[in-house]
């Protein structure tokens, strides 16, 4: 829970008591897939915008010791451009967050869902997916879509690896980010 404050109050954010609260619960739900035995090897994050995501992917990142070997923490943005760079022949990280131990993959769904080069259509988030998926790599996902969004955005096999691979917490509180500067109830 403190390492959680930490992250909110690292963005110069209000933290507010947690406890019995959904996040509180989300919080215990994600130590448990973490410290428990692991029936799938990921997790997915997802929920309503500013509902508190991307504060405990980056607490849980923190745990994992971001930076050291075999753990990368990106954008869907940022997988898009690197596979973009890729194609360009330029230097890229794409093929590492394939290969990394733990990827820690913020707001999917964010990025353009496809990319051409030469006429030819790449998706690489869904490339990712499958080859993590195909490894039984551990990914943890933060996202705002929806199970519908997500078939609609990336097709319905990447939702049934989803279903297969993760572990879900499901994020349905208001966005904290509207109660900034709201006086604390």
């Amino acid at each position: 829970m403190e390492l959680y404050q930490d992250v909110v109050e690292d963005r110069g954010c209000e933290f507010r008591e947690i406890a019995g609260t959904e996040v509180a619960e989300n919080i215990a739900a994600a130590a448990e897939w973490m410290t428990g035995p692991r029936l799938k090897s990921s997790l997915l994050l997802q929920g309503t915008l500013g509902s508190g995501k991307s504060s405990l992917m980056n607490a849980l990142c923190s745990l994992y010791r971001y930076g050291a070997s075999g753990i990368y923490k990106c954008t869907a943005l940022m997988v898009y451009d690197q596979f973009k760079a890729k194609l360009d022949k330029q230097p890229s990280y794409y093929d590492e967050f394939k290969k990394a131990d733990y990827l820690f993959l913020d707001d999917l769904g964010t990025e353009p869902a496809k990319c051409k080069d030469y006429g030819v259509d790449y998706t690489p988030l869904p490339e990712l997916i499958y080859e993590r998926y195909e490894k039984q790599r551990v990914t943890i996902i933060s996202t705002n879509l929806s199970d519908d969004r997500i078939v609609a955005w990336y097709g319905k096999r990447v939702l049934d690896r989803f279903e297969e691979m993760c572990e879900r917490i499901v994020f349905l509180g208001d966005s904290y980010r509207e109660q900034i500067g709201k006086p604390a109830e």
